[in-house]
């Protein structure tokens, strides 16, 4: 859909800077929804089964978003019908149902007063020309602290409004800020997280260790209260108590994520390395994984593009596959390397560590890697990693990839060149 459209010739009786508003507003929401399949046409890509040249024709086509293209090959075929069952898990957004109005500059100013009970009024444009309306403000508190001059942000020339459900209209006011430079000097760590840690620093620090603990009772909450309303056939929309109790849920999460990643965030830091975001875990409930999944995976997104907009902290986003099981010393990957859910070691080299340290030290040990490897799957970094511990175990004798279930270091060196010699053969 192209920025602009000329609707001079349009009916509705809306001028051209008020088609203008409305086109802007349904762009946002068919951007937002081709963004979202994106991510989740990679993701199905991701941990399927398909061989490895089709998996990256797929990644192409998709950040393209050319899935609908009349090309009739096996990778667009593919990719047609990875979108036609997104699609019918998640239609188009329909402007009708929007409860939602943004009002640009063009539709709405927001003038300070000139004295009086309100700081602030919003003149909104009417479909009379020359009959604007004028209303006034009121400022949120969590607002004020930002009208200071001496703060970042700035109040912006654009005005929301949401019609609820009840005929009640809330309008809310929007912040703008400047990015900042990107920081130049300083360390670069490693960023590992869960729920038993919340999260864990490649130099050795654990965060959020009480989380868990205050999740599980909630969850106990939330599983006896879902088997209460199923009894009673009541829905969970119906019920105030589930409701408040998510919103509480969301809310904890929240805040500790945010407490927590402020900590981290101080002035010696000049890159984050991270992977991407999943705070499901296996002790809890699939509600509860359910909420933690949504919850947590915004706020960590959201808090991490404050980070780098405040404070110019680079945010670096690695490959997740095989961080957990990775030897950090001599490179061995496998899942023997985690005897249990607190403690890492080595198979081969007997490197050991708490887990989550570990995996944050892998994670920012990944930042080198190539820009490719956010892209390839795991049967592919898995073998990679074998092949480059095979140059670099420390006793070829004993190491476990002799084993029958790995095959022999030899074997992964013999392989690698008679690959090498093929390619430099067909190139000649």
């Amino acid at each position: 859909m192209p920025r602009w459209v000329d609707t001079k010739n349009w009916d509705g009786g809306l001028s051209q800077r008020q088609w203008d508003s409305v086109v802007r507003q349904a762009k946002a929401m068919l951007d937002s929804w081709i963004e979202l399949r994106e991510n989740d046409f990679r993701g199905i890509v991701y941990h399927s089964s398909l061989d490895d040249d089709l998996k990256q024709a797929l990644y192409r086509i998709n950040l393209r978003h050319a899935w609908w293209e009349r090309v009739d090959d096996e990778a667009h075929r593919m990719a047609r019908r990875i979108i036609k069952h997104l699609h019918k898990r998640n239609r188009f957004p329909n402007p009708m149902r929007c409860r939602t109005m943004s009002m640009d500059g063009k539709i709405a100013q927001i003038q300070p007063s000139n004295g009086g009970e309100y700081y602030y009024w919003a003149r909104i444009s009417t479909l009379e020309k020359g009959h604007p309306l004028y209303a006034p403000i009121l400022i949120h508190s969590d607002l004020e602290p930002h009208l200071n001059p001496d703060d970042p942000q700035r109040l912006a020339n654009h005005l929301q409004l949401r019609v609820n459900e009840d005929d009640t209209i809330v309008a809310r006011l929007m912040t703008t800020m400047e990015s900042v430079k990107p920081r130049d000097t300083g360390e670069a760590i490693g960023l590992d997280w869960g729920l038993k840690s919340l999260f864990a620093t490649s130099d050795g620090r654990l965060y959020g260790l009480e989380l868990f603990a205050w999740l599980q009772k909630r969850d106990m909450e939330l599983t006896a209260l879902t088997r209460e309303l199923a009894h009673s056939h009541v829905s969970y929309k119906q019920s105030k108590r589930y409701r408040n109790l998510n919103r509480r849920i969301r809310e904890y999460v929240r805040n500790e994520t945010n407490r927590v990643l402020n900590l981290i965030a101080d002035d010696r830091l000049r890159e984050i390395v991270v992977e991407d975001l999943d705070f499901r875990h296996g002790g809890l409930s699939k509600q509860m994984n359910r909420i933690l999944t949504r919850a947590g995976r915004a706020t960590v997104r959201y808090k991490l593009q404050r980070l780098s907009q405040t404070k110019g902290i680079a945010i670096t986003h690695v490959n997740p596959a095989y961080t957990s099981l990775e030897c950090g010393s001599c490179g061995w990957a496998s899942s023997k390397n985690r005897p249990n859910r607190n403690l890492f070691r080595c198979e081969c080299c007997g490197y050991t560590l708490n887990a989550d340290i570990a995996a944050a030290r892998t994670i920012r040990a990944r930042r080198s890697r190539p820009e490719s490897w956010r892209r390839i799957g795991r049967t592919i970094i898995l073998s990679q990693l074998r092949k480059e511990h095979a140059q670099r175990c420390p006793d070829g004798k004993r190491c476990p990839s002799r084993r029958k279930e790995y095959g022999s270091p030899t074997s992964a060196k013999a392989k690698a060149n008679t690959e090498t010699r093929v390619k430099n053969k067909r190139q000649s």
